[in-house]
């Protein structure tokens, strides 16, 4: 997965540290538009992502995504993935769009653009490296009358090279991003067993929150919370090395410092194979410690999900043999 683009610590989603990986995850939303030009653009139509109220006129070939909030082509791999944020984000979020804040998360050579809207936005291109190769980023933030929307695109460079993608297509898309009034809700996954926690909502539209009264916030600022948290992947790449991913994923929790992972487990849950890891570290702000826990399943096409604990010290105790309960209720929705 492409290095996403995190907003500024001082909002909302940044100040619950148990958002955990989406933190960063939350605002990878990448488009990778391979190989379509003005033809297919001509042809496009509006399609309202699932679990999202944002609607992009998209050519043919895309269908909504089994894992998030956005849609994919199956055969080019392209998908578009959406990040929708309170209104009063704005313009935190538009002020983490600088060259120097992108540098931060290995993104380079950003350009400011513009594109024909008539809304508040930003439109910025750049580059970015990865271990899945190199590739052109195009991003639109853009507000309405009660909404931030973030849309990203990861395209290859050696497509944008030979022509087979190119920018002005791109731009075209990202023209005609829009709202309407209401969310399609689609569910893609279910927990039969909740233990001690409530449903706090849901993030990047298909990513589950469960704390242990049913509020995102917490009742003091800077508090640290024990939560339970389900994240598909934002892409459908193949996991070649599972426990080593696995563990690498828990430790890059956002938040935490010195952890320290224990054995992996190989777990099948719903008919999903995956690793099971537990692992202490300790929060960064006041140095307490923290009991992780995650379970990681790979997707029978592609991709994964991660069912991701988090306890605080007084909480360990009461809550370390729930997580595995919880995850192992988890089942995917036909």
């Amino acid at each position: 997965m492409l290095l996403p683009i995190a907003p500024k610590p001082e909002t909302t989603a940044a100040r619950i540290k148990w958002h955990m990986g989406l933190i960063t995850a939350a605002i990878a939303l990448t488009v990778a538009i391979i190989g379509f030009g003005a033809a297919d653009q001509a042809s496009a139509t509006p399609q309202q992502a699932p679990n999202s109220r944002v609607v992009l006129d998209l050519p043919p070939g895309y269908v909504p995504s089994p894992l998030f909030a956005g849609f994919q082509n199956d055969t080019t791999g392209v998908s578009f993935i959406i990040l929708e944020a309170p209104v009063a984000e704005y313009e935190k979020m538009a002020a983490g769009f600088t060259p120097e804040e992108l540098a931060k998360r290995g993104i380079t050579d950003v350009t400011k653009g513009e594109l024909t809207r008539t809304d508040p936005h930003v439109y910025m291109r750049a580059h970015q490296k990865s271990a899945a190769g190199e590739y052109a980023k195009f991003f639109v933030l853009f507000r309405t009358a009660d909404q931030t929307v973030l849309v990203s695109v990861n395209a290859p460079q050696r497509s944008i090279a030979d022509g087979s993608v190119k920018p002005a297509a791109i731009e075209a898309v990202l023209r005609t991003a829009k709202t309407t009034e209401k969310a399609a809700v689609r569910d893609l996954y279910s927990l039969t067993y909740l233990g001690p926690f409530k449903e706090a909502g849901t993030l990047v539209g298909t990513s589950k929150v469960y704390t242990l009264d049913g509020s995102l916030q917490p009742e003091r600022a800077g508090e640290t919370r024990s939560a339970f948290m389900v994240a598909p992947s934002l892409d459908k790449r193949p996991v070649t090395e599972p426990k080593k991913q696995s563990v690498a994923l828990l430790a890059s929790l956002p938040g935490y410092k010195d952890f320290k992972p224990g054995e992996t487990h190989a777990i099948n849950i719903g008919g999903l194979d995956g690793i099971e890891v537990e692992g202490e570290a300790l929060d960064v702000d006041d140095d307490k410690p923290i009991h992780l826990y995650q379970a990681m399943l790979m997707g029978k096409d592609g991709g994964y999900f991660r069912l991701i604990g988090i306890a605080t010290q007084e909480d360990k105790a009461a809550l370390s043999g729930e997580f595995p309960k919880i995850a192992h209720s988890f089942a995917l929705i036909p």
